[in-house]
């Protein structure tokens, strides 16, 4: 492999080029994101060429039945030293064995609500890197630290899902737990010891089992949990989820993924996942055989594995018809090397949304809010400002919290 230092200066000015005009792109308020892009977008056209790979044998989707979580009996975490934090403002955590891209240390953020008994984990995102295109665009790869947070917490940890103020906001009177972006890899990544591309750290799973350990400690007495997570963050959200509901035991532990889907293998090609996983060591959900078959296919069956082991969980993905950064995301699978940012062709990103929907019919605690239009992301604006079947976000989210019975998949 070869970094950007090694390219000639034309090739590092376009790769440049793409990726600031991609994530020039703001989020659905229309404000500048802290969300930086997925990947540049190298074109319209999607490179609609038929890969071999999709001529290979795929995990049959859907078909996962593992058994039950049992909370009584589940090993759990071993639990961390509980975060001290005064009450009602955001307070850095360090944690020196928590690692970002560059090897620097990093850590979380915390604001503790006294009165409530319910807990929000979000999850940051901020693009991936894989490869020299990707890593031009993504968050934060020369550390985050307390500076940093300090930042995100005067300009974006008191909008949208973070809001106190916010009435559509479920959880605007909650504990809430920011996990910034630093690692590059969705919070997914195991690769310690500058494994992962170009000799960086990537190990965001990891790290938020450090993290999970300590924040189960400091709350011991929530009655609910909600994991949230945006973009990469929502990504994150379903890797994480086992290790989140290992820690807090027999408190039911739901999901909230924003912009961050799993597709099935046509839409989110082997040959893409393979390459991701080459540089991040994916923490795949243990036992879950059919989420990694041959050639790195089957990864959508993360989904209906989570679902159908913890039955009485719910997860909500929201997600744009054709967002256009996952749909650039998705696309390098459509190059014919599998190695070129391009962007899914018009519709197919819609029909894996739909594809995954159907898939996921069967089960009644994971449900779609779908939104038409190509725009990424909900969660840095209001909740009240989205809305599909007559629903806004906000008030679909709190039937997922409430486990109303009319909680259900709206949108197309």
């Amino acid at each position: 492999m070869f970094t950007t230092g090694d390219m000639l200066p034309s090739m590092r000015a376009l790769v440049v080029l793409l990726a600031v005009s991609f994530a020039a792109c703001g989020d659905d308020d229309g404000s500048a994101p802290l969300d930086a892009a997925m990947t540049p977008d190298a074109g319209s056209d999607g490179g609609t060429t038929v890969r071999p790979d999709l001529a290979m044998p795929m995990c049959p989707p859907g078909e996962p039945m593992p058994d039950a979580f049992d909370c009584t009996t589940d090993p759990g975490v071993p639990l961390g030293e509980p975060i001290e934090a005064e009450a009602d403002t955001w307070t850095w955590v360090p944690f020196d064995d928590a690692h970002c891209m560059d090897g620097s240390s990093t850590g979380i953020g915390i604001r503790t609500a006294p009165e409530s008994d319910r807990l929000l984990i979000l999850l940051e995102g901020g693009g991936a890197c894989f490869d020299v295109f990707s890593c031009v665009a993504v968050a934060n790869p020369d550390g985050y630290g307390e500076a940093a947070f300090a930042s995100d917490a005067a300009r974006g940890l008191n909008r949208g899902i973070t809001s106190r103020t916010d009435e559509s906001n479920p959880f605007r009177d909650w504990n809430m737990v920011y996990v910034p972006y630093c690692s590059g890899d969705a919070h997914a990544g195991t690769a310690a010891d500058g494994t992962g591309f170009d000799g960086r750290t990537q190990t965001g799973h990891t790290n938020y089992g450090q993290f999970v350990a300590r924040i189960a400690a400091t709350f011991p007495d929530v009655s609910q949990v909600v994991l949230a997570g945006r973009s990469a963050g929502g990504l994150g959200t379903l890797v994480n989820y086992p290790v989140t509901a290992s820690a807090f035991g027999c408190t039911p532990v739901h999901v909230l993924d924003d912009s961050g889907p799993l597709l099935p293998d046509e839409y989110m090609r082997p040959c893409l996942v393979s390459m991701v996983n080459a540089e991040w060591s994916i923490a795949i959900p243990e036992g879950c055989d059919l989420c990694s078959c041959e050639g790195d296919a089957g990864l959508v069956n993360s989904i209906p594995f989570l679902a159908r082991r913890y039955p009485d969980r719910r997860f909500g993905l929201a997600s744009y018809t054709e967002d256009r950064t996952f749909r650039s995301f998705f696309g390098f699978g459509y190059s014919s090397g599998c190695d070129i940012p391009r962007s899914v062709p018009d519709g197919e990103y819609t029909a894996g949304l739909l594809e995954l929907r159907e898939l996921m019919g069967g089960d009644a605690n994971f449900r779609t809010f779908l939104v038409e239009g190509d725009q990424h992301t909900f969660t840095f604006g209001s909740l009240g400002s989205a809305s599909a079947g007559g629903l806004t976000l906000g008030e679909w989210t709190q039937q997922l919290i409430d486990g109303d019975a009319a909680w259900s998949d709206v949108g197309p």
